[in-house]
């Protein structure tokens, strides 16, 4: 693809996903479009992944030197898309002085419903009229603005799910029983979550070098096969 007539089609997928995004926990496993639903970990519904949200990171990324070369280009993005991306942006910035320290239960709630709202609207305007066919100019600088905002939420995030040992935080249930707020539950270590973020890219060598340690020393590493489970053995209750 040649760059000069590079259409900003990635951040359609970025949307998609910080449609779902809930901070500090990780991305919802909802039932709505385009999220999946872990039903073998019995999470849907009410879990979120940080797997997943790692691997955002690394599409974050990516898009931040896809477009460094187009800075000053305008590229055609549709109107609706165009409305979803103002939308999104203008949530991310509201509440960007929050990533200076933890979130509260309802700081986190207000930033969802003003990212799955804008998500919501977009999927409404699409199924009830479809695509209108118009067009508008997007700059690759603003975009890479955008790319760059939610890099830093992505981010504020992971850092949220290390845990005091030093390994992070795979999965997190939340909770909608109360309104105005999105409390959070840390699940148990699990292997794919230290995975995900040494894959990151957001980890610097020695960071990478102490989680590598602290999976080391955890309940998933298994001395006599010199290998890691999926998740620890753990004691759950009997039947009766």
């Amino acid at each position: 693809v040649r760059l000069n007539r590079l259409s900003p089609n990635p951040a359609v997928a970025i949307l998609a996903k910080l449609g779902n995004f809930i901070p500090e926990a990780g991305l919802w496993l909802n039932t709505q479009r385009p999220e999946w639903n872990d039903a073998n970990n019995a999470l849907v519904g009410f879990g979120a992944s940080v797997v997943t949200l790692n691997y955002l990171r690394r599409y974050l990324a990516f898009c931040l030197d896809l477009f460094a070369p187009l800075a000053d280009t305008e590229l055609p993005v549709a109107v609706e898309v165009d409305r979803w991306l103002t939308a999104t942006a203008r949530a991310l910035a509201r509440h960007r002085t929050r990533l200076a320290g933890p979130l509260t239960d309802a700081d986190r709630r207000q930033v969802l419903d003003a990212l799955g709202g804008a998500a919501s609207r977009y999927r409404e305007t699409i199924y009830r009229r479809g695509f209108s066919g118009q067009r508008t100019g997007r700059r690759g600088g603003p975009l890479r603005d955008f790319f760059r905002l939610a890099l830093a939420w992505v981010d504020h995030s992971l850092r949220a799910n290390q845990r005091p040992d030093g390994l992070y935080h795979a999965y997190n249930l939340v909770r909608f029983d109360r309104p105005g707020v999105v409390p959070i539950r840390r699940l148990y270590e699990m292997l794919e979550g230290q995975v995900a973020a040494l894959s990151s890219g957001g980890l610097d060598p020695a960071e990478s070098v102490r989680l590598l340690h602290a999976l080391r020393r955890s309940a998933m590493y298994r001395a006599d096969q010199h290998s890691y489970l999926l998740y620890p053995n753990r004691r759950l209750p009997g039947y009766l």
